[in-house]
């Protein structure tokens, strides 16, 4: 059996390098993690035990500081076990085991919810733009169209990585009509200056986090987006579950290697690689999550309510 660091490494590194991406992604994967090193670790003293967990969860949350999902799946895991009181290592280890369970569940249930509710929300001969790739997003659009709705797709190809081409794709197999624009022509192709066959009829974006005041948390290039949806009068709505709810009004803004931008640039060159960017709650018209479509500055109502852990 391998090493249970070892294991845990191994997914704290492709957390970090992007092999595993998405915030659902991350925080399922994030979650498997803990519970699978926690099961497997040899340790029999119950405090140890506690301390290794505990710092395992530290780590795992350290490889995307801005992904909150994966951090509240984590606590949640945390809390649990802390509340059930074990008594030993082995009941522990079964209160671990179903914390994490139970919040895979939940993830998949409240996923189902946001797909459902979303696909109402698309209309017939509509063009809706998207950026980079959002796993619930992607579902809502493809639910729609095996619901018998016709409608065009705008996705950004999302530099450096390219996250967009993920986008694409699923949607192109799915016989969705999708038009690819650059990353910095977003904005402009929301404008009316683009021309009047390419107005946009709405935008929906994912998040990695919600933050207090209703803002939105997502991938770089998402302000420029909510900038001119703002500015023309486009409905920019999330989907997003309130379990990515970060109660301060403030996240770190993860900063990427360099490289990915320019592998072999200058020796001079700084180069700064925003992972993040903020949409401020008035460019939002509406978050699509697990209890309807509510007004961004309701979030943190409904997520401390629907989320005490938090």
């Amino acid at each position: 059996m391998d090493n249970p660091k070892n294991k845990l490494k191994q997914t704290y590194r492709k957390i970090k390098n992007l092999e595993i991406q998405g915030a659902t992604a991350v925080a399922k994967n994030s979650v498997i993690a803990l519970k699978n090193y926690g099961l497997n670790i040899k340790i029999n003293n119950l405090l140890k035990w506690k301390e290794e967990i505990k710092s395992a969860s530290k780590y795992l949350s350290s490889a995307r500081p801005t992904e909150p999902m994966a951090q509240n799946g984590l606590k949640f895991v945390l809390e649990t076990i802390k509340k059930e009181k074990p008594q030993n290592v082995i009941q522990a280890k079964n209160y671990l085991k179903k914390a994490a369970n139970d919040f895979l569940i939940l993830i998949e249930d409240i996923s189902l919810n946001i797909i459902a509710l979303g696909k109402t929300e698309i209309k017939n001969n509509e063009n809706i733009l998207t950026h980079c790739h959002s796993y619930l997003v992607e579902q809502i659009l493809i639910q729609a169209k095996k619901a018998g709705k016709n409608f065009k797709v705008f996705n950004t190809e999302t530099r450096p990585l390219f996250q967009g081409h993920i986008t694409a794709k699923k949607l192109l197999k799915a016989k969705i009509p999708v038009t690819m624009v650059t990353d910095s022509s977003a904005a402009f192709l929301i404008s009316s200056y683009s021309g009047k066959r390419l107005t946009m009829n709405k935008i929906i974006l994912g998040a990695d986090a919600i933050l207090s005041d209703g803002s939105v948390i997502n991938k770089i290039g998402s302000f420029g987006i909510g900038s001119s949806a703002k500015e023309e009068n486009v409905p920019l709505y999330i989907a997003a579950p309130l379990l990515k709810f970060y109660p301060k009004s403030w996240i770190k803004i993860e900063k990427r290697p360099a490289k990915e931008i320019w592998a072999k640039a200058p020796k001079k060159l700084k180069i700064i690689n925003f992972a993040f960017d903020k949409i401020p709650a008035s460019y939002i018209k509406g978050i699509i999550c697990e209890i309807g479509i509510i007004k961004p500055e309701q979030a943190q109502k409904y997520a401390k309510k629907l989320y005490p852990f938090i």
